[in-house]
């Protein structure tokens, strides 16, 4: 397995036989191997999540999963999701997860391995805005997390939003207790580079 961070919320994972391309807004994009099977996940339209240039990929076997909302072009099939669902995908089962801002976030099980891209999924708390706002966001995330509360992933890819400031690492952390996990990527941070 190869993750590739590629720019703030997007990543490329390469399985064996699978491709999988989370939340891709721009940025130098590997080579996709054409004798693999590609799936290109969108958590929501924002533009740093959704680049129309994902209705370009010219790939032999390419396949969409995208949040309802989002506006789709003719190129490959595509399969719209909406938050608190499960589908089946070829060989891909895919769960979302409802959002504190907009769309849902991804758990994904491919080739026997389990991911969890969160879009932006977060506890976010932002400094001087009302407190019932920020109430709503705290509840809101638990509620969420809940739901895959003590489940294991292979990765996962988490905002850590810097600026949040002091409370940028609120979600994070908290994914971190309520879930295991082999790695964990960081993102959500443009073109800052993880640690």
């Amino acid at each position: 397995m190869t993750v590739t961070h590629i720019f703030h919320s997007g990543f490329l994972v390469e399985l064996e036989h699978t491709l999988l391309l989370f939340d891709y807004y721009k940025g130098d994009l590997p080579t996709l191997s054409p004798t693999k099977k590609l799936y290109v996940f969108v958590s929501h339209k924002h533009f740093d999540h959704c680049s129309p240039a994902i209705w370009e990929l010219t790939h032999p076997n390419i396949e969409y999963v995208v949040f309802k909302d989002v506006p789709t072009k003719g190129n490959g099939q595509v399969l719209k999701v909406s938050p608190h669902e499960t589908y089946t995908l070829n060989d891909l089962t895919i769960t979302t997860l409802g959002s504190t801002d907009e769309g849902c976030a991804f758990v994904v099980t491919a080739e026997e391995k389990t991911f969890y891209h969160a879009g932006d999924l977060n506890w976010w708390h932002w400094e001087g805005e009302p407190e019932e706002d920020n109430l709503w966001q705290d509840t809101v995330f638990h509620q969420e997390l809940a739901r895959i509360e003590g489940q294991h992933f292979n990765c996962a890819f988490l905002p850590l939003d810097p600026r949040l400031q002091v409370t940028a690492p609120w979600g994070f952390l908290a994914f971190l207790k309520a879930c295991t996990y082999d790695k964990v990527f960081p993102m959500h941070y443009e073109n800052n580079k993880a640690a």
